[in-house]
């Protein structure tokens, strides 16, 4: 557009300087006032919006060190060019990202990452790898820094060290990004799975340790109703000891297992020494 203006504003010249007419003198030096005052307001003012940040290339000296902060700029046409950038939180998403533990199973995680370019560093940062350094700096990082915490914990360790190996991952990723201008602000993993077969092998190993489980809870229950068994054996044998001790030497008791053996059917009446009883029955005489 800038072009369309200088263009114009030429022409405006052109009639001004060649035209002996007055009116159409004065409508080409009014033709190159406007388009004039338009071509210097683009080619030399740039409005960098809010969020974004201002990159100047010099075509003599190449990119320069200024970041062109958000708000009104004037720079020096064809000499400088401003390149506008996002330096806002851009995120980035991994589904699936590959590792191997230390026991050479294959791990799969899910991984998010915020981050943003640092404002005051976007000419270095710029002139190193160019806009498109989520795809030539972050991605990388983040793989690698997945892939080597992975590799140090076995596979059955992953999940019962989740923080510590996603708090690795955080500082590794932090400090390679931070050497290259980027600022980390978060990484989380999500879903982390194994293969099919690690899988398989450790729902078997999860029966087999129900399985067991459930043996030694029969076993222990086997031991305490054997306890109970022997408890209640032991005190049947020491009443059945203590009656013996305290009528062993009677010879009434001798006779009264004399009788419950000649005669299991017999009625047994125990009468206090001394007394008196008078026993159902006839009486001498009587007729039946």
């Amino acid at each position: 557009m800038d072009f369309i203006f200088l263009v114009l504003a030429v022409t405006g010249l052109c009639i001004f300087a060649g035209s002996k007419v007055a009116a159409a003198r004065i409508g080409g030096a009014l033709v190159a006032a406007v388009f004039g005052t338009l071509w210097v307001f683009t080619a030399c003012a740039i409005i960098v919006p809010p969020g974004h940040a201002g990159v100047v290339f010099n075509r003599m000296s190449g990119v320069e060190k200024q970041v062109l902060p958000p708000g009104f700029h004037i720079i020096v046409p064809f000499l400088q060019t401003v390149y506008t950038h996002d330096v806002r939180t851009q995120s980035m998403a991994f589904e699936g990202e590959e590792a191997v533990s230390s026991d050479q199973q294959v791990v799969h995680t899910d991984v998010t990452v915020n981050f943003h370019p640092r404002q005051e560093e976007l000419s270095s940062l710029y002139q190193q790898v160019g806009f498109d350094y989520p795809s030539k700096i972050v991605t990388p990082v983040v793989r690698e820094a997945l892939k080597a915490e992975v590799a140090k914990h076995p596979v059955d360790k992953l999940l019962a060290n989740r923080e510590q190996v996603s708090q690795s991952i955080r500082d590794y990723v932090s400090h390679k990004l931070g050497e290259r201008n980027i600022d980390m602000e978060l990484i989380s993993l999500t879903n982390l799975k194994f293969s099919s077969e690690y899988q398989s092998a450790v729902e078997a190993k999860q029966v087999a340790l129900q399985q067991a489980e459930a043996k030694r809870n029969e076993l222990q229950k086997a031991k305490v109703e054997a306890e109970i068994t022997k408890t209640q054996a032991d005190a049947e044998a020491y009443k059945i000891l203590a009656t013996n001790r305290a009528l062993a030497g009677s010879p009434e008791y001798i006779r009264l297992e004399a009788v419950r053996k000649l005669n299991p059917n017999a009625q047994i009446v125990y009468v206090p020494h001394g007394a008196s009883v008078l026993i159902p029955g006839n009486v001498p005489g009587e007729k039946k």
